[in-house]
């Protein structure tokens, strides 16, 4: 079992320990702005080109940040701004390419896909935290979605098993991709589970269905930026073909763990057209490093 799928488990142990503990805030709760009824049509065309909250009914979905850093997904204390620093650093190319100001153009530089060579490199841990750090942004809000199929820890982690998520939306052309959208009470961060898993999930990564629900989960906000966790590259078929509709991808290696060939060969699964980026993770620690402080020790572009 992976470092991963042990917090899911402490944290359903910490759930039901504490049954009271609430799921979801009411959006009733949230100030939002009132919008007087006019005739005047050029105002009403003006406001509903403007980016809408959620709807009033609609529940926020609660993350409960106590609850991650419990289990181990999420550090405390001294650790967590050393990584804070460390995720300040890695997503600036990130969002440098996405709003097309990087060093060369990238189709869908917005849609960024975390990866790894094989399973336990801690590619979740990396997109769990790269999306709370890109949530923080001012200009940029962050939908992650949890393309990790056969694994769905971040769908675990944030309690959606129930929910409706990506593979049904792939599956039923009659189902709105937005409905699977899960709002949260963290400002700038959406979430997409998985859903119902289904055997397909390669072929329905490679469909243009997939792209379709693509560029409704983008919607025609220019600021969402599209996280996924992917399978692993060499583990599964489903991370090639999701890949296919990325403009940015992460490669999570694990230092002195993953043999350079391996590294080598996820690399050449993927298209040299997308921006590709590797993160070296759990590199040699020095005397007085703490785990975290040096979750993320080098950060390379190759453009």
């Amino acid at each position: 079992m992976s470092i991963i799928e042990k917090a899911a488990e402490k944290l359903k142990t910490l759930q039901s320990e504490d049954p009271s503990a609430p799921e979801a805030v009411s959006a009733s709760d949230q100030t939002v702005p009132h919008v007087a009824v006019t005739p005047n049509v050029k105002r009403l065309q003006d406001w509903a080109r403007a980016p809408q909250a959620p709807a009033e009914e609609t529940p926020l979905w609660h993350v409960d940040l106590m609850a991650l850093k419990r289990v181990g997904v999420m550090p405390g204390g001294d650790a967590a701004a050393r990584l804070a620093d460390e995720l300040r650093r890695i997503k600036r190319p990130l969002l440098a390419t996405a709003a097309g100001k990087g060093t060369r153009p990238v189709e869908n530089g917005h849609r960024i896909m975390i990866a790894s060579a094989v399973p336990g490199e801690g590619k979740t841990f990396t997109a769990l935290n790269l999306a709370l750090s890109l949530a923080k942004e001012k200009d940029f809000e962050v939908l992650l979605v949890d393309g990790d199929i056969p694994k769905c820890d971040l769908t675990r982690l944030f309690k959606l098993e129930r929910h409706a998520g990506l593979m049904d939306v792939l599956t039923d052309e009659q189902r709105r991709p937005e409905d699977v959208i899960v709002h949260t009470d963290l400002p700038g961060l959406m979430l997409v589970p998985v859903g119902q898993r289904n055997p397909l999930a390669a072929e329905l990564f490679g469909s243009q269905r997939m792209e379709r629900v693509l560029q409704d989960f983008s919607g025609r906000n220019q600021r969402r930026l599209l996280l996924f966790d992917s399978p692993p590259l060499l583990a599964t078929s489903e991370a090639q073909a999701l890949g296919t509709h990325m403009g940015q991808i992460i490669l999570v290696v694990a230092a002195s763990s993953t043999p350079q060939q391996t590294v080598k060969a996820a690399i050449q699964t993927l298209d040299k057209a997308k921006g590709i980026s590797l993160i070296l993770n759990r590199a040699q620690l020095l005397a007085g490093e703490d785990y975290y402080g040096s979750y993320y020790s080098r950060y390379y572009k190759d453009r």
